[in-house]
């Protein structure tokens, strides 16, 4: 998701605030961590693996039942996969090559 120049920053240039963020803060992170963790998902997939979304905050001192980012980052999978083009160039990479491993080990081991 981090273009060269971002890839030159502490952590890509995406902030980050620890557990117990208010709901606005939480709002936020929810909206730039929907296409990370739709990659998330389907590189755990490839993988074989069960994947969860986090909300990664844990300790909230408000309702978090009305988030609707799991929905929003499954439905991001859904696009990527109904759409691979849409995909960033080095995630379609290393998605194709965890395909391509986690499917020849388990052809092996079976």
């Amino acid at each position: 998701m981090a273009g060269d120049a971002r890839r030159q920053l502490s952590d890509f240039g995406y902030w980050y605030a620890p557990d117990g963020r208010s709901a606005a803060q939480q709002q936020a992170f929810e909206r730039v961590e929907i296409k990370p963790q739709a990659l998330e998902c389907l590189f755990t997939l490839a993988c074989g693996r069960n994947f969860q979304v986090s909300q990664d905050n844990l300790f909230a001192d408000f309702d978090t039942s009305s988030s609707t980012f799991a929905s929003d980052v499954y439905q991001q999978v859904q696009s990527y996969i109904a759409k691979p083009r849409t995909l960033p160039r080095d995630a379609k990479t290393l998605l194709t090559a965890l395909l391509s491993a986690c499917t020849s080990s388990s052809e092996i081991s079976a």
